[in-house]
């Protein structure tokens, strides 16, 4: 990679952009549409925002369970999912960072080489 800074610039630059999409286009799971609308008929009145909250698959899980194992395997399994997709955003981000950083460096050396 010495011969080529600009390939490792390019490889740094294409894996921040995909960390920071993960990062910013990420969030909590969805529910599947009938828990949403179980969730939404029981939080009527409730106001606009836990409305909206109906959503996020723990949150609707939570309000529409019967059963308190099984609440409690759903809101594991979604904040898992989330967490997991958190872990890796922030490893692209990471790599990415480091990869753009030798190319800078490496394309610094090469300039001040005159190669």
């Amino acid at each position: 990679m010495k011969q080529n800074p600009c390939l490792l610039l390019l490889i740094g630059i294409v894996l921040l952009g995909l960390g920071a999409f993960m990062s910013l286009a990420g969030g909590p799971p969805k529910a599947d549409p009938g828990q949403t609308i179980l969730c939404q008929e029981r939080m009527k009145g409730q106001g606009n925002e836990m409305l909206r909250r109906c959503d996020e698959a723990a949150f609707a899980a939570a309000m529409t369970a019967t059963d308190a194992k099984q609440a409690a395997a759903s809101i594991s399994a979604s904040n898992n999912q989330e967490i997991g997709g958190n872990a890796v955003s922030m490893f692209l981000l990471g790599i990415g960072l480091v990869v753009t950083l030798a190319g800078v460096l490496g394309w610094r050396k090469q300039a001040r080489r005159g190669v």
